[in-house]
């Protein structure tokens, strides 16, 4: 079998990492909501909050958390691609715009993450 190693992956957390969410639409910014994230990639992540949120490409959402004890939060904008509803939350996939750097900070996250799971 032949492995493409530029291929994204995407990392399924035992327990969600909490983090927070505002949204951004015309240099207006909202207050900051709590998520949990369920799963990342390099370019995307799966974030659940009991707000219902608009899937709209005018609108940006600025997410921030870390998946490391004491590591200094991530800070990535996205765009929201699709809601689906779990049980009291709504989840909802976003398309991370992140740069090299935020890239090779999630997989470096990531790799601990995975080294520390028994």
């Amino acid at each position: 079998m032949k492995i493409k190693r530029n291929e994204s992956f995407r990392y399924h957390f035992d327990e969600p990492i909490t983090g927070e969410f505002y949204l951004v639409k015309e240099g207006r910014r909202t207050p900051a909501g709590s998520m949990e994230i369920y799963n990342i990639s390099p370019s995307g992540i799966a974030i659940a909050t009991p707000l219902k949120l608009p899937i709209d490409r005018s609108t940006s959402i600025v997410v921030e958390f870390s998946l490391l004890l004491g590591a200094e939060p991530l800070k990535v904008s996205g765009q929201i691609l699709h809601e689906k509803w779990t049980e009291a939350q709504r989840l909802y996939g976003v398309r991370l715009e992140t740069t090299k750097e935020d890239q090779q900070r999630i997989i470096e996250a990531i790799k601990q993450i995975v080294k520390e799971t028994p």
